[in-house]
């Protein structure tokens, strides 16, 4: 999204200022997106302002993803505190709480919810001016929730396939939108073992599972800190992961625990994305075919960023001279 900055002071050459918004192209407010997205980031004086006036950075953002944003704080960068002072606010970062989602059935636009840091601009020397590249940074936490349809048979056709080393019938993964994807496909049957000197052998299907950071190549990120975020010391861009398979269906893996229902961590690979496979038998067959859900679950604390430009001219005599 462009914004043009044209100058209405006299000693300014024109200007033109880039809003620049990770991951956001115009400022619709319908319809599904990756998240929290933010519409509009910019100074209500967008001419630019002298030394010592008032303006105000503005925010607005929308929940366009189909689950609950929760623990969302917007934050300025990129200006120190000590040169900018600020009014009418208790600082640089502002907790919006929790942003309701875009709702499918009824086709209702997501929450939207506004910021806005009153800012008196820093003492520059008559004569001089600079142009300061603020920016907001938006934080929350959210989930994804994927499903992956597989078609279980009965113990005579199950037995064939495993023969065959063919592997399940499945569709199409459906997941929540959001900025992580995931995309869950199934293996053909292969053998197993417990690991263990004399254990057991199992008959399973491998299921790979890739999340994808859909806004990577945008500058949006998963983060391990802040408010309510999730991850260890060893986690750059930590992601809980629960994988849970349907009834009759059994992990025989190692390695994660995710596989087996329960919440592990993963990291993903340079913040983009990141795989794991789970390796499920089928322990009860059905009498008749069933289809049949996997069920995958993600938790993380994301951040999306945007910056606009404002030019500040001195107004200051002797500015810095003794």
């Amino acid at each position: 999204m462009a914004v043009k900055f044209a100058s209405t002071l006299a000693i300014m050459a024109s200007l033109a200022a880039v809003l620049m918004v990770s991951g956001c192209i115009g400022t619709t407010t319908t319809g599904l997106g990756n998240g929290v997205r933010i519409l509009d980031f910019q100074a209500d004086f967008p001419q630019g302002v002298y030394s010592g006036d008032t303006l105000q950075l503005m925010l607005r953002v929308q929940n366009q993803g189909e689950v609950r944003a929760t623990e969302v704080e917007a934050e300025l960068a990129n200006i120190d505190v000590n040169e900018w002072g600020t009014f009418g606010s208790f600082g640089f970062s502002e907790s919006l709480g929790d942003l309701v989602p875009y709702d499918s059935a009824t086709s209702t636009p997501g929450e939207i919810d506004t910021v806005t840091w009153g800012l008196e601009a820093p003492e520059l020397p008559k004569g001089t001016s600079h142009i300061y590249e603020p920016y907001v940074k938006v934080a929350y936490d959210y989930k994804t929730i994927a499903q992956k349809p597989i078609t279980l048979v009965d113990e005579d056709e199950l037995r064939r396939l495993i023969q065959q080393g063919k592997s399940l019938t499945s569709g199409t993964t459906t997941y929540t939108a959001g900025p992580l994807t995931v995309e869950v496909r199934t293996e053909e049957f292969t053998r197993t073992s417990s690991g263990a000197s004399g254990g057991e052998s199992y008959e399973v299907f491998p299921v790979h599972i890739k999340v994808t950071n859909t806004d990577w190549e945008a500058g949006g990120t998963v983060i391990k800190d802040g408010l309510g975020g999730y991850g260890f010391e060893e986690y750059d861009y930590p992601v809980r992961i629960k994988v849970t398979p349907p009834s009759g269906v059994m992990n025989r893996g190692f390695g994660t625990d995710a596989c087996s229902g329960s919440f592990d961590t993963i990291n993903l690979w340079q913040g983009k994305d990141a795989e794991i496979t789970c390796e499920f038998e089928v322990t009860n067959p059905p009498e008749y075919r069933e289809e049949k859900l996997i069920t995958v679950e993600l938790e993380y604390r994301y951040q999306t960023e945007a910056s606009t430009s404002v030019m500040v001219t001195g107004t200051e005599e002797g500015f810095g001279w003794f």
